[in-house]
């Protein structure tokens, strides 16, 4: 698939044969050649200089956080380079270690597009993987403690009468470029979440017991009253914020009335091709982020028009 979105620019072989060998899941790099990416707290070290700049550790620095890491997760292999995720969210800071000077740690989604597609894609990796360990420290079967096994792919309960194993989960969540029933307009929201009045495509979690196609339906006359057809998938979109996959599909509306039902959104409008160019020009209406399959979604259908 042509590289088109934040965090799915990832070229490593993730070798889970390797997973099941102590010499590669015991969280130390091999033979003196493993990077290794620290989080903490759902944050991302990084030179925040302009462009901004990924951290890799090796060397001395990286035994360092791997000796303070609570959990370290072999990420893969990339030509010849094992890479690891070391998480050091139970400290209150991280003053005391050897990390480069002038890195912070920040969230990835205020790095945006400044940094490097391949380096924004190992750090949601390891972000995400980060964060699944941290809310699954304790058996959601019977409340006792969990173990990372697998090189961190997978944790185990630790009471041998449940056993139970616990293995990271992805969310997927279906977003979609509605068109008007004339083609010439597309549907557009405004999430109460968002900062500032910014409009993007429509979005939610896909339910139990649904297909994704019936989830692009549902969630369109759930948030708008409009009712599509003609659902069709397109691509998708890592989204590790926390641990979701966007699936991104087209659809075309067959009423045009717009009733925002729920209290998801603020409001929603029709944008013809020229308001959309016009977005953010004045300031007034924003449109989705660069980085989001969102804004990809919306500039296929913008070109459209000029092919």
């Amino acid at each position: 698939m042509v590289k088109r979105f934040y965090y799915d620019a990832i070229t490593l072989d993730r070798a889970p044969h390797l997973r099941q060998h102590p010499e590669w899941s015991a969280g130390a790099p091999q033979s003196g050649d493993g990077l290794v990416i620290p989080i903490w707290r759902d944050k991302n070290l990084a030179f925040t200089d302009d462009p901004p700049r990924a951290v890799f550790l090796n060397g001395s620095g990286a035994a360092a956080v791997i000796e303070a890491a609570a959990t370290v997760i072999f990420l893969g292999i990339e030509d010849g380079v094992s890479y690891y995720a070391a998480d050091l969210s139970k400290l209150e800071d991280t003053g005391g270690l050897p990390l480069p000077d002038g890195a912070e740690f920040v969230d990835l989604r205020r790095l945006a597009t400044d940094i490097d597609p391949a380096e924004a894609g190992y750090l949601a990796y390891a972000r995400a993987l980060g964060h699944w360990h941290r809310s699954h420290e304790y058996c959601g079967a019977c409340g006792a403690q969990t173990v990372s096994a697998l090189g961190g792919h997978e944790r185990g309960c630790s009471n041998e009468a449940c056993g139970r194993k616990h293995f990271p989960r992805t969310d997927p969540a279906v977003i979609m470029l509605v068109t008007h029933p004339t083609e010439e307009k597309c549907l557009m929201g405004h999430n109460k979440r968002f900062k500032g009045l910014r409009f993007s495509t429509l979005a939610g979690f896909v339910e139990p017991g649904e297909t994704l196609e019936q989830a692009v339906a549902r969630e369109v006359k759930e948030e708008t009253g409009i009712r599509v057809t003609d659902v069709e998938y397109l691509a998708s979109q890592p989204w590790p914020f926390p641990a979701s996959i966007m699936l991104g599909f087209r659809a075309r509306a067959t009423n045009s009335d717009i009733n925002c039902e729920d209290d998801e959104l603020v409001e929603a409008r029709w944008f013809t091709r020229a308001e959309v160019r016009e977005m953010g020009e004045t300031g007034m209406v924003l449109p989705p982020s660069q980085f989001s399959i969102s804004r990809w979604l919306i500039d296929i259908w913008l070109e459209e028009e000029e092919g």
